[in-house]
């Protein structure tokens, strides 16, 4: 019987990362889609200063993700 190893290999873990951005993904688009319909009737002033935000808010998501991924994958 052989015994499998308990550490995760490089490759594994980048799929691990890979899958995580993929959800992230999919939550940000669901509260993307939920933002929108929420403020489709809102004021103009309203949008300039909500969507800015909230692309700020996605940007910081995705390349806080990024970041600790490359902090755990080596090589």
């Amino acid at each position: 019987m052989q015994r499998r190893s308990t550490t995760v290999t490089g490759v594994d873990l980048e799929e691990q990362y890979a899958v995580a951005l993929a959800v992230l993904s999919v939550i940000l688009l669901i509260v993307g889609v939920g933002v929108g319909r929420y403020f489709r009737t809102a004021p103009a002033r309203i949008v300039r200063i909500v969507f800015p935000i909230a692309a700020l808010a996605t940007l910081a998501s995705y390349a806080t993700i990024v970041w600790i991924a490359r902090a755990h994958v080596k090589g």
